[in-house]
């Protein structure tokens, strides 16, 4: 007797524990909730909570109970709780945190009040599909316009970039949204604007650098890190530019595209955002003028200065250097050899009523000597103050009297001494580039031969004067006694 009540109070123990947990099946609450006209009010809002059954069937969650998402509901009581809280789907899912990085406010990773429980705004409620079907609105090609549900602005900029031309042609390695903002690379991230910034060239770095997603353009990017840019921006220099600031964020396009920012016809404008003195230079130069025209084979800042620090050296023919009596050591150490590459082709010469540099300097005398000592600028460009040397003269106006420059008050000769002064100083070190300078101008006499004698006299005639003085210091000290 004793031993059937104890199994009988187990029993009734075992039943209220069974009736508190609510553990019934999920065909027990869709006899109720798969009438999809059944609504609640919920905040003075009348809200539906009837499920389709076959939505819910098909999704990851098919064979989930209902208990386990709705938990603590009293299926005998109506309503089956007094205070409904959100489905709270980290319960399941603790790795929230390391895939959704992408959207900081949802780990707590933003500067504004994190977001709470809202994993059903993007991935819906009973309606989940996984993100690797392509039927999925979160799935990497539909991505785009699932996010710009909500970020309007950066959708409209997307659709124009060349990433997204690459998404629908199904390219698996065209970067979603997802890809890129995965990275702490905007302002909401909690670091600094330079650190942003090298975050932001990493990124691009990685993916355009992978062997996988290697293009043609990759070997341009080799060496960025060691540009003056991202140099600049490594010594915390936060106006130094990175890959957004030329390029864009969202609107990213090929520079043979009209519209891109770094199309050719657009890149002065761009650099000058920054480097707005010699903007306004280059503007006024006859190549500046020429493209503003229409003609793309002018060049713009980066024929000259590169892309991406590595810009390969412009072909030239050799027949050229025989008939210019140039060097190629010192185009190359003068950076002329970029002028001489274009003004060097005849046919392309001939387009714009041009002579080649061989017969525009055919009355130049010495032309060796010139070559070795005065760069293209030096007479094809504005001297006027300061001295511009971004604003390239057309040939009616450039230096051809010898008097400009063979004469003691000459701008020429003065800013030529200024540079191969300054040059020997930055090879030499100041003390050996100021005493051992090459500076000088045609016509002068100035040589290393001359310059090691001036400095044998100069020292002997010295040290001759102060043994004078210290011999007559020392005998006249000397008879007083």
């Amino acid at each position: 007797m004793k031993k059937s009540l104890k199994i009988l109070v187990i029993l009734g123990v075992l039943s209220l524990f069974c009736q508190k947990s609510y553990s019934q099946t999920n065909d027990e609450c869709l006899a109720c909730h798969s009438d999809m006209s059944m609504t609640m009010d919920k905040n003075g809002k009348t809200v539906k909570i009837g499920v389709n059954d076959k939505i819910l069937a098909a999704s990851p969650h098919a064979k989930k109970k209902c208990v386990d998402c709705h938990k603590g509901f009293d299926p005998n009581e109506m309503p089956h709780k007094a205070k409904i809280e959100p489905v709270d789907c980290k319960s399941c899912h603790n790795e929230v945190a390391s895939k959704h990085k992408f959207h900081p406010k949802m780990v707590g990773n933003y500067n504004v009040t994190p977001m709470l429980n809202d994993c059903k705004n993007c991935h819906g409620k009973h309606d989940v599909v996984s993100p690797k079907n392509p039927k999925s609105k979160t799935h990497f090609s539909n991505s785009a316009e699932f996010c710009g549900n909500c970020h309007k602005e950066q959708l409209g900029l997307h659709i124009q970039s060349t990433h997204f031309k690459e998404t629908n042609k199904h390219n698996p390695n065209a970067p979603s949204c997802v890809n890129c903002h995965r990275n702490p690379i905007t302002p909401g991230w909690k670091v600094s604007e330079v650190q942003l910034k090298i975050n932001q060239e990493q990124l691009c770095l990685d993916c355009h650098l992978n062997n996988e997603n290697k293009s043609k353009y990759a070997s341009r990017l080799v060496e960025f890190s060691k540009s003056i840019h991202a140099t600049a921006l490594r010594k915390g220099k936060k106006e130094a530019a990175g890959c957004i600031d030329c390029h864009g964020t969202h609107e990213l396009q090929k520079a043979a595209e009209a519209g891109s920012r770094i199309s050719p016809m657009n890149v002065p404008s761009l650099c000058g955002k920054c480097h707005i003195a010699i903007s306004h230079e280059y503007e006024s130069s006859v190549h500046g003028v020429s493209l503003k025209k229409g003609n793309i084979e002018s060049p713009g800042c980066s024929y000259c200065h590169g892309e991406h620090n590595i810009n390969a050296m412009p072909e030239v023919p050799p027949r050229v250097f025989e008939e210019t009596h140039i060097s190629h050591s010192t185009v190359v150490r003068n950076k002329m050899v970029y002028c001489v590459a274009c003004h060097s082709d005849e046919e392309q010469m001939k387009k714009f009523g041009l002579q080649t540099v061989a017969k525009a300097h055919s009355w130049l005398p010495a032309q060796s000597a010139h070559w070795e000592t005065v760069r293209c600028i030096d007479c094809h460009s504005s001297y006027v103050p300061p001295n511009l040397s971004h604003n390239i003269l057309p040939p009616e106006k450039t230096i051809k009297k010898c008097e400009e420059c063979h004469n003691k008050n000459s701008i020429l000769m003065s800013k030529l001494y200024q540079h191969d002064k300054q040059a020997s100083r930055e090879k030499f070190g100041f003390i050996n580039g100021t005493l051992l300078s090459n500076a000088y101008v045609i016509g002068s006499t100035k040589n290393v031969l001359m310059d090691s004698l001036s400095l044998i006299i100069f020292s002997v005639t010295i040290g001759g004067v102060f043994l004078h003085g210290f011999l007559r210091w020392y005998f006249t000290r000397g008879g007083k006694k």
